[in-house]
């Protein structure tokens, strides 16, 4: 029996599928030495959804990093519940 998906892969899946990735925009808390940060990341520079993770160009993020998917025009599809 497969897994149960959580919102958050439910989300971005629809967004990784969609055919319409340069729409969309990706939030992350960045964790660097200097702190954290909200990071912008565009949905068509993301190569793979699975396993929990985010692939992009060399680059692996984990989903519980999500904080909020937004469309171009600034409109919240997903935000973490707090």
């Amino acid at each position: 029996m497969g897994r149960r998906r959580g919102e958050i892969e439910e989300v971005l899946r629809r967004v990784f599928f969609s055919g319409h990735r340069s729409e969309y925009i990706v939030y992350i808390l960045d964790r660097t030495p200097e702190g954290e940060s909200l990071k912008a990341i565009p949905a068509d520079s993301i190569d793979d959804v699975r396993g929990g993770y985010i692939y992009t160009k060399g680059n692996v993020i984990p989903f519980h990093r999500v904080l909020e998917v937004r469309d171009v025009k600034g409109r919240v599809i997903y935000t973490r519940k707090k």
